[in-house]
């Protein structure tokens, strides 16, 4: 894969886990009682993690042809389409949450990278 110039800055892309982690415990309460006020919250915290990969930029995958995010975890676009298709199951958060988790950590391991 081409490598972006751009240099990952862990306090650049604060803001947008820490927008999560103040939506998150929300978000877990309201499928917990199956709350469908639940939906708005996820369709924001969607839009939120949608923002951090464009912020991050794209680069180009070699063997695919194709303009990938770099910080797009492991089969991220299925696991987003996923969640945007069953937004009202419980397993949309658990997905969501671990694509903020993986993305998270694959921001610290490139920002290590470019250093």
């Amino acid at each position: 894969m081409q490598m972006n110039n751009q240099r990952l800055d862990r306090q650049q892309l604060a803001p947008f886990f820490e927008q999560w982690e103040a939506m998150r415990e929300e978000i877990e309460a309201g499928y917990a009682n199956k709350n469908r006020k639940v939906v708005p919250l996820m369709e924001h915290a969607i839009n939120n993690f949608e923002k951090l990969l464009a912020f991050g930029g794209k680069e180009l995958n070699e063997r695919s042809g194709k303009q990938l995010y770099i910080l797009l975890p492991l089969n991220g676009e299925e696991r987003l389409d996923f969640i945007k298709k069953k937004i009202t199951s419980h397993y949309a958060f658990v997905q969501l949450d671990a694509l903020y988790t993986e993305t998270k950590k694959k921001a610290a391991r490139l920002a290590i990278q470019k250093r």
